[in-house]
Protein backbone atom coordinates (compact mmCIF):
# COMPACT_ATOMS: atom_id res chain seq x y z
CA UNK A 1 0.00 0.00 0.00
CA UNK A 2 1.31 3.44 -0.93
CA UNK A 3 -0.01 6.43 1.02
CA UNK A 4 0.47 9.94 -0.28
CA UNK A 5 0.54 12.67 2.38
CA UNK A 6 -0.69 15.85 0.71
CA UNK A 7 0.90 18.66 2.78
CA UNK A 8 0.05 21.98 1.09
CA UNK A 9 1.53 24.26 3.76
CA UNK A 10 3.80 24.36 6.79
CA UNK A 11 0.94 24.24 9.29
CA UNK A 12 0.29 20.53 8.78
CA UNK A 13 3.94 19.67 9.43
CA UNK A 14 3.66 19.51 13.23
CA UNK A 15 0.47 17.49 13.55
CA UNK A 16 0.90 14.98 10.77
CA UNK A 17 4.62 14.73 9.93
CA UNK A 18 6.30 15.37 13.29
CA UNK A 19 3.78 13.36 15.27
CA UNK A 20 3.90 9.58 15.54
CA UNK A 21 1.27 9.12 12.80
CA UNK A 22 3.64 7.70 10.17
CA UNK A 23 5.06 5.22 12.69
CA UNK A 24 1.59 3.75 13.24
CA UNK A 25 1.53 2.27 9.72
CA UNK A 26 2.78 -1.29 9.08
CA UNK A 27 6.36 -1.60 7.86
CA UNK A 28 5.33 -2.59 4.35
CA UNK A 29 3.47 0.68 3.76
CA UNK A 30 5.19 3.12 1.38
CA UNK A 31 4.85 6.81 2.20
CA UNK A 32 5.08 9.62 -0.32
CA UNK A 33 5.12 13.32 0.57
CA UNK A 34 3.48 15.65 -1.92
CA UNK A 35 4.32 19.03 -0.47
CA UNK A 36 5.48 22.62 -0.87
CA UNK A 37 7.87 22.17 2.07
CA UNK A 38 11.57 22.73 1.31
CA UNK A 39 13.96 19.82 0.86
CA UNK A 40 15.67 20.27 4.24
CA UNK A 41 12.32 19.87 6.03
CA UNK A 42 11.50 16.78 3.98
CA UNK A 43 14.89 15.27 4.90
CA UNK A 44 14.26 15.95 8.58
CA UNK A 45 10.88 14.23 8.37
CA UNK A 46 12.38 11.24 6.55
CA UNK A 47 15.10 10.83 9.20
CA UNK A 48 12.51 10.92 11.97
CA UNK A 49 10.49 7.88 10.91
CA UNK A 50 11.30 4.27 10.17
CA UNK A 51 9.48 4.19 6.83
CA UNK A 52 11.23 5.04 3.59
CA UNK A 53 9.68 8.32 2.49
CA UNK A 54 9.69 9.53 -1.09
CA UNK A 55 9.11 13.16 -2.01
CA UNK A 56 7.32 14.93 -4.83
CA UNK A 57 7.43 18.74 -4.95
CA UNK A 58 4.02 20.37 -5.39
CA UNK A 59 3.60 22.91 -8.15
CA UNK A 60 1.28 25.86 -7.72
CA UNK A 61 -2.19 26.30 -9.21
CA UNK A 62 -2.82 29.65 -10.87
CA UNK A 63 -6.48 30.38 -10.37
CA UNK A 64 -8.49 31.89 -13.22
CA UNK A 65 -11.00 34.71 -12.76
CA UNK A 66 -13.87 32.27 -13.35
CA UNK A 67 -12.56 29.79 -10.80
CA UNK A 68 -11.94 32.43 -8.16
CA UNK A 69 -15.37 33.96 -8.70
CA UNK A 70 -17.12 30.59 -8.43
CA UNK A 71 -15.15 29.75 -5.28
CA UNK A 72 -15.99 33.04 -3.56
CA UNK A 73 -19.66 32.92 -4.61
CA UNK A 74 -19.90 29.48 -2.99
CA UNK A 75 -18.17 30.72 0.15
CA UNK A 76 -20.50 33.70 0.51
CA UNK A 77 -23.61 31.61 -0.20
CA UNK A 78 -22.57 29.02 2.38
CA UNK A 79 -21.79 31.65 5.02
CA UNK A 80 -25.18 33.28 4.50
CA UNK A 81 -26.91 29.91 4.58
CA UNK A 82 -25.05 28.83 7.71
CA UNK A 83 -25.80 32.14 9.44
CA UNK A 84 -29.52 31.55 9.07
CA UNK A 85 -29.24 27.85 9.89
CA UNK A 86 -27.56 28.31 13.28
CA UNK A 87 -28.82 31.87 13.89
CA UNK A 88 -25.39 33.33 14.56
CA UNK A 89 -24.51 36.54 12.71
CA UNK A 90 -20.83 36.30 13.64
CA UNK A 91 -20.41 33.64 10.95
CA UNK A 92 -20.45 36.42 8.35
CA UNK A 93 -17.26 37.90 9.84
CA UNK A 94 -15.51 35.03 8.05
CA UNK A 95 -16.36 36.64 4.71
CA UNK A 96 -13.67 39.35 4.63
CA UNK A 97 -12.30 41.97 7.00
CA UNK A 98 -9.31 43.27 5.08
CA UNK A 99 -8.85 46.67 3.46
CA UNK A 100 -8.47 45.63 -0.15
CA UNK A 101 -7.75 47.80 -3.17
CA UNK A 102 -10.74 49.12 -5.13
CA UNK A 103 -10.85 46.44 -7.82
CA UNK A 104 -10.49 43.65 -5.28
CA UNK A 105 -13.31 45.11 -3.20
CA UNK A 106 -15.40 45.31 -6.35
CA UNK A 107 -14.67 41.65 -7.11
CA UNK A 108 -15.76 40.52 -3.63
CA UNK A 109 -18.84 42.73 -3.82
CA UNK A 110 -19.81 40.98 -7.08
CA UNK A 111 -19.23 37.55 -5.50
CA UNK A 112 -21.36 38.53 -2.52
CA UNK A 113 -24.13 39.89 -4.74
CA UNK A 114 -24.33 36.64 -6.73
CA UNK A 115 -23.82 34.44 -3.68
CA UNK A 116 -26.68 36.13 -1.83
CA UNK A 117 -29.23 34.80 -4.35
CA UNK A 118 -27.84 31.26 -4.13
CA UNK A 119 -27.82 31.31 -0.32
CA UNK A 120 -31.53 30.59 0.14
CA UNK A 121 -31.46 27.04 -1.21
CA UNK A 122 -28.96 24.34 -0.33
CA UNK A 123 -29.66 22.62 -3.65
CA UNK A 124 -28.51 25.80 -5.37
CA UNK A 125 -25.26 25.74 -3.39
CA UNK A 126 -24.73 22.08 -4.31
CA UNK A 127 -25.29 23.00 -7.97
CA UNK A 128 -22.59 25.67 -7.67
CA UNK A 129 -20.24 23.13 -6.11
CA UNK A 130 -20.73 20.80 -9.08
CA UNK A 131 -19.95 23.64 -11.49
CA UNK A 132 -16.80 24.41 -9.53
CA UNK A 133 -15.70 20.77 -9.61
CA UNK A 134 -16.23 20.69 -13.39
CA UNK A 135 -14.19 23.87 -13.71
CA UNK A 136 -11.28 22.42 -11.71
CA UNK A 137 -11.30 19.33 -13.93
CA UNK A 138 -11.11 21.51 -17.06
CA UNK A 139 -7.83 23.18 -16.07
CA UNK A 140 -4.32 22.47 -17.25
CA UNK A 141 -3.28 22.03 -13.63
CA UNK A 142 -5.75 19.15 -13.31
CA UNK A 143 -4.17 17.44 -16.32
CA UNK A 144 -0.69 18.04 -14.89
CA UNK A 145 -1.64 16.51 -11.54
CA UNK A 146 -3.36 13.58 -13.23
CA UNK A 147 -0.09 12.79 -15.03
CA UNK A 148 1.86 13.13 -11.78
CA UNK A 149 -0.47 10.76 -9.91
CA UNK A 150 -0.39 8.27 -12.77
CA UNK A 151 3.39 8.29 -12.57
CA UNK A 152 3.60 7.73 -8.80
CA UNK A 153 0.54 5.49 -8.35
CA UNK A 154 -0.50 6.11 -4.72
CA UNK A 155 -3.33 3.98 -3.34
CA UNK A 156 -4.58 6.63 -0.92
CA UNK A 157 -4.17 10.38 -0.62
CA UNK A 158 -4.34 11.86 2.88
CA UNK A 159 -4.82 15.64 2.82
CA UNK A 160 -3.61 17.42 5.97
CA UNK A 161 -5.59 20.63 5.42
CA UNK A 162 -9.01 21.32 3.95
CA UNK A 163 -8.40 24.89 2.72
CA UNK A 164 -5.71 24.31 0.09
CA UNK A 165 -6.53 25.54 -3.41
CA UNK A 166 -3.76 23.42 -4.93
CA UNK A 167 -4.95 20.44 -2.90
CA UNK A 168 -8.50 20.80 -4.16
CA UNK A 169 -7.38 20.15 -7.75
CA UNK A 170 -5.02 17.34 -6.80
CA UNK A 171 -7.83 15.56 -4.95
CA UNK A 172 -10.14 16.01 -7.95
CA UNK A 173 -7.47 14.38 -10.11
CA UNK A 174 -7.13 11.53 -7.62
CA UNK A 175 -10.87 10.89 -7.59
CA UNK A 176 -10.95 10.86 -11.38
CA UNK A 177 -8.26 8.15 -11.33
CA UNK A 178 -10.06 6.08 -8.69
CA UNK A 179 -7.46 6.81 -6.00
CA UNK A 180 -8.99 6.82 -2.51
CA UNK A 181 -8.98 10.20 -0.77
CA UNK A 182 -9.26 11.16 2.89
CA UNK A 183 -8.85 14.56 4.47
CA UNK A 184 -8.30 16.00 7.92
CA UNK A 185 -10.31 18.95 9.16
CA UNK A 186 -7.37 20.82 10.56
CA UNK A 187 -8.82 22.65 13.55
CA UNK A 188 -11.85 22.66 15.83
CA UNK A 189 -13.09 26.07 14.58
CA UNK A 190 -12.83 25.48 10.82
CA UNK A 191 -16.15 24.05 9.70
CA UNK A 192 -18.49 27.06 10.11
CA UNK A 193 -16.12 29.13 7.94
CA UNK A 194 -17.33 27.60 4.64
CA UNK A 195 -13.82 26.87 3.33
CA UNK A 196 -13.97 23.14 2.70
CA UNK A 197 -12.08 23.37 -0.58
CA UNK A 198 -10.47 19.92 -0.55
CA UNK A 199 -13.45 17.64 -1.15
CA UNK A 200 -12.15 14.20 -0.28
CA UNK A 201 -14.34 11.09 -0.11
CA UNK A 202 -13.64 10.52 3.61
CA UNK A 203 -12.75 12.79 6.53
CA UNK A 204 -11.22 12.49 9.97
CA UNK A 205 -12.41 14.96 12.61
CA UNK A 206 -11.53 15.82 16.19
CA UNK A 207 -14.78 14.90 17.94
CA UNK A 208 -18.41 13.86 17.79
CA UNK A 209 -19.23 17.57 17.97
CA UNK A 210 -17.30 18.21 14.75
CA UNK A 211 -18.93 15.22 13.08
CA UNK A 212 -22.33 16.77 13.86
CA UNK A 213 -21.07 20.07 12.44
CA UNK A 214 -20.17 18.26 9.22
CA UNK A 215 -23.71 16.93 9.08
CA UNK A 216 -25.10 20.43 9.69
CA UNK A 217 -22.96 22.34 7.20
CA UNK A 218 -22.30 19.61 4.58
CA UNK A 219 -25.30 17.24 4.66
CA UNK A 220 -24.29 15.78 1.29
CA UNK A 221 -21.31 14.04 2.98
CA UNK A 222 -22.47 10.68 4.29
CA UNK A 223 -22.04 10.08 8.01
CA UNK A 224 -20.17 6.79 7.49
CA UNK A 225 -17.50 8.73 5.59
CA UNK A 226 -16.74 10.95 8.60
CA UNK A 227 -14.61 9.25 11.25
CA UNK A 228 -13.99 10.66 14.73
CA UNK A 229 -10.30 10.12 15.50
CA UNK A 230 -9.16 13.08 17.60
CA UNK A 231 -6.13 15.10 16.55
CA UNK A 232 -2.37 14.47 16.91
CA UNK A 233 -2.05 18.11 17.96
CA UNK A 234 -2.14 17.21 21.65
CA UNK A 235 -0.09 14.00 21.59
CA UNK A 236 3.22 15.79 22.14
CA UNK A 237 2.15 16.78 25.65
CA UNK A 238 2.33 13.12 26.68
CA UNK A 239 5.87 12.58 25.37
CA UNK A 240 8.03 12.78 28.49
CA UNK A 241 11.16 12.80 26.35
CA UNK A 242 10.25 16.41 25.56
CA UNK A 243 9.92 17.49 29.18
CA UNK A 244 12.53 19.84 30.64
CA UNK A 245 13.40 20.11 34.30
CA UNK A 246 11.56 23.11 35.78
CA UNK A 247 14.74 24.84 36.90
CA UNK A 248 16.34 24.36 33.49
CA UNK A 249 13.27 25.71 31.69
CA UNK A 250 13.04 28.76 33.97
CA UNK A 251 16.74 29.48 33.43
CA UNK A 252 16.33 29.15 29.66
CA UNK A 253 13.42 31.60 29.59
CA UNK A 254 14.86 34.04 32.13
CA UNK A 255 12.12 33.34 34.68
CA UNK A 256 12.27 33.53 38.46
CA UNK A 257 11.73 29.98 39.84
CA UNK A 258 10.25 31.42 43.03
CA UNK A 259 7.31 33.09 41.29
CA UNK A 260 4.30 31.76 39.42
CA UNK A 261 4.01 32.16 35.65
CA UNK A 262 1.09 33.39 33.53
CA UNK A 263 1.45 32.66 29.80
CA UNK A 264 0.07 35.35 27.49
CA UNK A 265 -0.50 33.66 24.13
CA UNK A 266 -0.90 35.95 21.15
CA UNK A 267 -3.06 35.58 18.07
CA UNK A 268 -2.30 36.43 14.45
CA UNK A 269 -2.64 39.97 13.12
CA UNK A 270 -6.36 39.62 12.42
CA UNK A 271 -6.56 40.16 16.19
CA UNK A 272 -5.40 43.80 16.29
CA UNK A 273 -5.46 44.43 20.05
CA UNK A 274 -3.18 41.80 21.55
CA UNK A 275 -0.39 44.22 22.45
CA UNK A 276 -2.96 46.50 24.11
CA UNK A 277 -4.25 43.63 26.22
CA UNK A 278 -0.70 42.71 27.18
CA UNK A 279 -0.14 46.30 28.26
CA UNK A 280 -3.37 46.28 30.30
CA UNK A 281 -2.27 43.05 31.95
CA UNK A 282 1.17 44.42 32.81
CA UNK A 283 -0.22 47.64 34.30
CA UNK A 284 -2.70 45.71 36.43
CA UNK A 285 -0.10 43.22 37.66
CA UNK A 286 2.28 46.00 38.65
CA UNK A 287 -0.39 47.24 41.05
CA UNK A 288 -0.42 43.89 42.85
CA UNK A 289 1.82 43.24 45.88
CA UNK A 290 5.14 41.92 44.61
CA UNK A 291 4.82 38.68 46.58
CA UNK A 292 1.50 37.91 44.81
CA UNK A 293 2.51 39.11 41.34
CA UNK A 294 3.07 36.38 38.74
CA UNK A 295 5.55 36.90 35.95
CA UNK A 296 4.31 36.90 32.34
CA UNK A 297 5.69 34.60 29.66
CA UNK A 298 4.71 35.92 26.24
CA UNK A 299 4.29 33.45 23.39
CA UNK A 300 3.29 35.33 20.26
CA UNK A 301 1.58 33.61 17.35
CA UNK A 302 4.27 32.06 15.11
CA UNK A 303 2.91 33.92 12.06
CA UNK A 304 2.97 37.29 13.87
CA UNK A 305 6.32 38.77 12.85
CA UNK A 306 5.18 42.38 13.35
CA UNK A 307 7.16 43.20 16.48
CA UNK A 308 4.08 44.84 18.01
CA UNK A 309 4.80 43.48 21.51
CA UNK A 310 8.31 44.94 21.69
CA UNK A 311 7.38 48.35 23.24
CA UNK A 312 5.37 46.63 26.00
CA UNK A 313 8.18 44.20 26.80
CA UNK A 314 10.67 47.08 26.93
CA UNK A 315 8.40 49.00 29.31
CA UNK A 316 8.04 46.03 31.70
CA UNK A 317 11.30 44.07 31.33
CA UNK A 318 11.21 42.57 34.82
CA UNK A 319 7.62 41.40 34.44
CA UNK A 320 7.40 40.12 30.85
CA UNK A 321 9.70 37.55 29.25
CA UNK A 322 9.29 36.66 25.59
CA UNK A 323 9.38 33.02 24.53
CA UNK A 324 9.50 33.40 20.76
CA UNK A 325 8.21 30.46 18.71
CA UNK A 326 11.02 28.55 17.00
CA UNK A 327 9.53 28.52 13.50
CA UNK A 328 11.41 29.06 10.23
CA UNK A 329 10.31 31.32 7.38
CA UNK A 330 11.23 30.05 3.93
CA UNK A 331 9.22 32.43 1.76
CA UNK A 332 6.39 34.93 1.90
CA UNK A 333 2.97 33.75 3.02
CA UNK A 334 1.65 31.52 5.79
CA UNK A 335 2.27 28.36 3.78
CA UNK A 336 6.03 28.79 4.16
CA UNK A 337 6.21 29.65 7.87
CA UNK A 338 7.18 26.27 9.25
CA UNK A 339 7.26 24.83 12.79
CA UNK A 340 10.35 23.03 14.02
CA UNK A 341 10.88 20.12 16.38
CA UNK A 342 12.56 22.53 18.79
CA UNK A 343 9.40 24.62 18.93
CA UNK A 344 7.29 21.57 19.74
CA UNK A 345 9.51 20.97 22.76
CA UNK A 346 9.31 24.66 23.71
CA UNK A 347 5.51 24.73 23.51
CA UNK A 348 5.19 21.55 25.56
CA UNK A 349 7.31 23.05 28.32
CA UNK A 350 5.48 26.38 28.26
CA UNK A 351 2.24 24.53 28.99
CA UNK A 352 3.92 22.15 31.43
CA UNK A 353 5.59 24.81 33.59
CA UNK A 354 3.34 27.88 33.31
CA UNK A 355 0.49 27.98 35.83
CA UNK A 356 -2.24 29.40 33.56
CA UNK A 357 -2.78 31.00 30.15
CA UNK A 358 -4.54 34.22 29.10
CA UNK A 359 -5.62 35.14 25.57
CA UNK A 360 -8.49 36.14 23.31
CA UNK A 361 -10.35 32.91 22.54
CA UNK A 362 -7.28 30.89 21.57
CA UNK A 363 -6.92 27.12 21.19
CA UNK A 364 -4.12 27.44 23.75
CA UNK A 365 -6.85 27.03 26.37
CA UNK A 366 -7.03 23.40 25.24
CA UNK A 367 -3.25 22.96 25.21
CA UNK A 368 -3.18 24.01 28.87
CA UNK A 369 -6.23 21.85 29.61
CA UNK A 370 -4.10 18.77 28.83
CA UNK A 371 -2.36 19.44 32.15
CA UNK A 372 -5.54 20.55 33.91
CA UNK A 373 -4.48 24.20 33.98
CA UNK A 374 -6.91 27.14 33.76
CA UNK A 375 -7.35 29.62 30.93
CA UNK A 376 -8.47 33.25 31.12
CA UNK A 377 -10.44 34.47 28.09
CA UNK A 378 -10.29 38.23 27.51
CA UNK A 379 -13.84 39.45 26.96
CA UNK A 380 -13.71 43.24 26.80
CA UNK A 381 -13.00 45.65 23.96
CA UNK A 382 -10.37 48.32 23.45
CA UNK A 383 -12.02 51.76 23.04
CA UNK A 384 -9.37 52.88 20.54
CA UNK A 385 -10.14 49.98 18.15
CA UNK A 386 -13.58 50.20 16.55
CA UNK A 387 -13.25 47.72 13.67
CA UNK A 388 -12.75 44.62 15.83
CA UNK A 389 -14.28 43.27 19.03
CA UNK A 390 -13.10 40.62 21.49
CA UNK A 391 -16.67 40.37 22.81
CA UNK A 392 -17.92 39.58 19.30
CA UNK A 393 -15.03 37.17 18.74
CA UNK A 394 -16.13 35.18 21.79
CA UNK A 395 -19.55 34.71 20.24
CA UNK A 396 -18.17 32.84 17.22
CA UNK A 397 -19.93 29.62 16.40
CA UNK A 398 -17.19 27.27 17.65
CA UNK A 399 -17.52 28.69 21.17
CA UNK A 400 -21.04 27.26 21.29
CA UNK A 401 -19.34 23.92 21.84
CA UNK A 402 -18.63 25.09 25.40
CA UNK A 403 -20.91 23.04 27.71
CA UNK A 404 -20.68 25.53 30.56
CA UNK A 405 -19.22 29.00 31.10
CA UNK A 406 -16.97 27.78 33.92
CA UNK A 407 -14.70 25.98 31.47
CA UNK A 408 -12.60 29.17 31.35
CA UNK A 409 -12.29 32.30 33.49
CA UNK A 410 -13.98 35.24 31.76
CA UNK A 411 -12.17 38.57 31.99
CA UNK A 412 -14.97 41.05 31.30
CA UNK A 413 -13.20 44.33 32.01
CA UNK A 414 -9.82 45.92 32.61
CA UNK A 415 -10.75 46.47 36.24
CA UNK A 416 -11.15 42.68 36.72
CA UNK A 417 -7.62 41.71 35.62
CA UNK A 418 -6.09 41.36 39.08
CA UNK A 419 -9.03 39.35 40.42
CA UNK A 420 -9.09 36.99 37.42
CA UNK A 421 -5.34 36.43 37.54
CA UNK A 422 -5.47 35.78 41.27
CA UNK A 423 -8.28 33.27 40.70
CA UNK A 424 -6.28 31.47 37.99
CA UNK A 425 -3.14 31.39 40.12
CA UNK A 426 -4.61 30.63 43.53
CA UNK A 427 -8.28 29.64 43.13
CA UNK A 428 -10.96 28.99 43.98
CA UNK A 429 -11.70 27.31 40.67
CA UNK A 430 -14.61 25.11 39.60
CA UNK A 431 -13.95 21.40 40.06
CA UNK A 432 -11.71 19.64 37.57
CA UNK A 433 -14.59 17.80 35.88
CA UNK A 434 -16.41 21.06 35.15
CA UNK A 435 -13.29 22.70 33.74
CA UNK A 436 -12.40 19.66 31.62
CA UNK A 437 -15.88 19.24 30.14
CA UNK A 438 -15.22 21.51 27.17
CA UNK A 439 -12.00 19.75 26.20
CA UNK A 440 -13.82 16.41 26.21
CA UNK A 441 -16.31 17.89 23.73
CA UNK A 442 -13.62 19.35 21.49
CA UNK A 443 -11.22 16.39 21.20
CA UNK A 444 -11.78 12.65 21.42
CA UNK A 445 -10.15 11.00 24.43
CA UNK A 446 -7.72 9.40 25.09
CA UNK A 447 -5.77 12.19 23.41
CA UNK A 448 -2.56 10.19 23.02
CA UNK A 449 -4.19 7.64 20.66
CA UNK A 450 -5.24 9.99 17.86
CA UNK A 451 -2.43 9.02 15.48
CA UNK A 452 -3.21 5.35 15.96
CA UNK A 453 -6.88 5.98 15.14
CA UNK A 454 -6.07 8.04 12.03
CA UNK A 455 -3.64 5.43 10.72
CA UNK A 456 -6.21 2.69 11.31
CA UNK A 457 -8.84 4.70 9.44
CA UNK A 458 -6.52 5.22 6.45
CA UNK A 459 -5.53 1.55 6.36
CA UNK A 460 -9.17 0.48 6.39
CA UNK A 461 -10.05 2.29 3.15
Amino acid sequence: MKICFLVPDGVGLRNYLYSKLMDEFPDEVEIMLLTVLPQEVVKDVALSHRHKISHVAMTGYKESFKGKLLKEVITYARLRYNTRKVQNDTIMINWTRKNFAFWTRLFFAMAAFIGFFFSFSYKSIEWLEKQYSRHLRSTGYFEEQTRMLNEHQPDVIFSTHQRSLDGSVIVEAAKALGIKTIGAIYSWDNLPKARLLVRTEHYVVWSDYMKQEMADYYPEIHSENIVVTGTPQFEFYFNKDLYMDRAAFFAQEGLDPNRKVLCFSGNDLTFPCDEKYLNDLAEALMQMPEKDRPQVLLRRAPVDLSGRFKPVIEQFPELIKASDPLWKTYSKGWSFIVPTREDIKLLVNVALHADAVINVGSTMAHDFAVYGKPAIYINYDQPSVTHWSAVTNNQYQHFRSMPNKDCVIWLNGKDEIAACVNKAMNGPLPDAETRAAWFRVVALQPLAEASKRIAGTIMSL
